[in-house]
């Protein structure tokens, strides 16, 4: 069975969740097989960072990057759709040898291509929403082109033999936007690759409490990108109330431009508590998870919540937001603490919580990293895509285009 993946972002270009589920399924999917045989994918990405223009994974999955036009931030959509030719022209080469059974397309970046291979191929056309416009925009189309993305996503929808989402969330969000039905959705879930994390040694593990905490400061830690849904405003907001509490708490803030929000912590004059640390590498990240006593994820939009799995899965504490599928992966006093979306005294209540009760939080920290561990691994995950594509292309072949 051959297939092909249409997905903007591809390692080393990773921007955010997208990126890092398509680099987590592809590798895996090596080690799949199908009902139909062997698999071979071909995987269509930009090369907007760089890497092999062509990258041969083994086990028949090739990568192919593909050179796009400057990216225009000003003009995000047609910059999109525009690249999105250059997408369909390298397809139309690769099938030239053989045709695809199936053509799997994340989010709307790739949509349109998408689209336009499923009908002059007549394959079937599965996409995976990862987010949606709306959903970003707290159920708002913002903007012309806001409303473009969302109007394309419907699209995608609408024309997708299946769609796959990542949490249950995220089937309700397709059906109230979209009239998307449930049937046509299937939940697989993000996951997480143990062997790409960093253990921190030891010494590595004091050397960041030397620079961070040397007089025994509590931590805590924020990572993500620097986004109005990521809540990072609310999680600034909550620092009175927690240093009114536990003065010597200092938050640990990772992401790039993260210094945006440096006004806000003057204002509240919590700036002396809080380190901006802009971009930091995965190791360092993974370093910190086993440094701090709790990652807090605040976020006002989630569709899953991958760096909160990732944060679980090295030992770390946890407080998220009761929001999608965050409120899916952390069970509140079990494996996590759960908090009120946009409200800085729940958050400031779950750190209070997290610190007066150090065992039930050293209890939750191992339950939390044993679930991560087990259910949420890309080899399962891949076991399912598979087996939606042999599913998809078994009723393939019992229609009429």
């Amino acid at each position: 069975m051959r297939i092909l993946v249409l997905s903007w972002e591809y390692p080393p270009y990773v921007v955010g969740g997208m990126g890092k589920h398509v680099a987590g399924l592809i590798p895996a999917l090596c080690q799949t097989q199908s009902k139909f045989g062997p698999l071979e994918v071909d995987v269509l990405t930009t090369r907007y960072a760089g890497g092999p223009e062509v990258e041969r994974l083994g086990n028949g999955v090739t990568v192919y990057r593909l050179e796009m036009p400057p990216f225009d931030p000003m003009d995000l959509y047609n910059t999109v759709v525009s690249a999105n030719e250059i997408f369909v022209t390298k397809a139309h080469e690769l099938t030239k040898s053989r045709p695809y059974e199936v053509v799997h397309v994340h989010d709307w970046l790739a949509g349109v291509a998408g689209v336009r291979i499923k009908y002059d191929y007549r394959i079937p056309l599965i996409v995976t929403i990862h987010a949606t416009e709306r959903g970003r925009h707290q159920g708002h189309v913002t903007s012309a082109t806001s409303s473009r993305i969302d109007r394309l996503e419907s699209q995608l929808c609408h024309e997708a033999w299946r769609v796959i989402v990542c949490s249950r969330y995220m089937v309700d969000e397709l059906a109230g936007f979209f009239g998307t039905p449930a049937d046509k959705i299937s939940i697989i879930h993000n996951g997480i690759d143990l062997q790409t994390t960093y253990p921190c040694t030891p010494d590595q593990r004091a050397a960041l409490r030397r620079q961070y905490a040397p007089n025994g400061e509590r931590l805590l830690f924020f990572v993500g990108r620097i986004v109005h849904e990521k809540g990072l405003h609310v999680l600034i907001r909550a620092m009175p109330a927690i240093l009114a509490d536990f003065p010597n708490t200092r938050l640990l803030v990772a992401g790039k431009n993260s210094r945006h929000l440096w006004p806000l912590a003057v204002e509240l004059r919590v700036a002396h508590a809080i380190h901006f640390l802009d971009f930091i590498s995965d190791e360092r990240r993974d370093c910190l998870y086993q440094v701090v006593d709790a990652a807090i994820f605040p976020s006002l939009y989630e569709p899953f919540g991958i760096v909160a799995l990732e944060a679980m899965s090295l030992g770390c504490n946890v407080i998220v937001s009761d929001v999608g599928g965050l409120r899916e992966v952390v069970r509140h006093e079990e494996t996590g603490l759960t908090v009120y979306p946009g409200d800085p005294e729940s958050i400031a209540w779950a750190v209070r919580r997290l610190f007066l009760d150090p065992d039930a939080a050293a209890l939750r920290r191992l339950r939390a990293q044993a679930q991560a561990q087990q259910l949420y691994n890309w080899n399962k995950i891949a076991q399912q895509t598979v087996a939606l594509y042999d599913t998809v292309v078994s009723e393939r072949l019992q229609t009429v285009w």
